[in-house]
C-alpha cells in the first residue's frame, strides 16, 4: 500500500493506492485525522485506487473515527474511487456517516468531489 497526503490552501487531498487490509485503512485513516487535527482544515478529498473495496467496517473501528470527526467541527470529505466495487463501498461509508450526521459523499470523479467541496454556502454537516 502506498498513500500520500497533501495539504493545499483549501482542502486535504489524501490518496491511497493497492491497499489489500483493514490494518492498512487504519493507518491510512489515522494520516487523514492528523492531517486535519494539524492543518485546522475542514475539507478532505479522499481518492482510493487499485485496493479492495471494504465492507466490513469494523475491522478500522469506523464507529470511533465517526466519534472522532463529529468533534472535529464541521467536517466535509469528498470519496472517490477507481473502480464500481469500491464505488459501492464508499457509498456504503456515506450511509453510515449520514447516519452520524456527518457531511462524507461518495463521488466518480475527483473534480465532481472538489466541485462539492468548494461549494459556497453548502453546510458542511448533513441534516439528521
Amino acid at each position: 500500500m502506498h498513500h500520500s497526503i497533501t495539504i493545499g490552501p483549501a482542502y486535504i487531498k489524501a490518496e491511497m493506492v493497492d491497499r489489500k487490509t483493514a490494518e492498512e485503512t487504519r493507518r491510512f485513516v489515522n494520516a487523514q485525522l492528523a492531517a486535519l487535527r494539524e492543518s485546522g482544515l475542514h475539507r478532505m478529498l479522499v481518492s482510493v485506487r487499485s485496493s479492495r473495496p471494504v465492507f466490513k467496517v469494523s475491522g478500522w473501528n469506523i464507529s470511533a473515527l465517526f466519534d472522532e470527526m463529529a468533534g472535529m467541527g464541521n467536517l466535509k470529505i469528498a470519496l472517490v474511487a477507481d473502480t464500481k466495487d469500491l464505488a459501492m463501498s464508499h457509498q456504503y461509508v456515506e450511509l453510515l456517516a449520514k447516519q452520524k450526521g456527518l457531511a462524507i459523499k461518495a463521488f466518480d470523479s475527483e473534480q465532481a468531489g472538489v466541485e462539492w467541496l468548494m461549494r459556497p454556502g453548502d453546510s458542511s454537516r448533513t441534516s439528521r
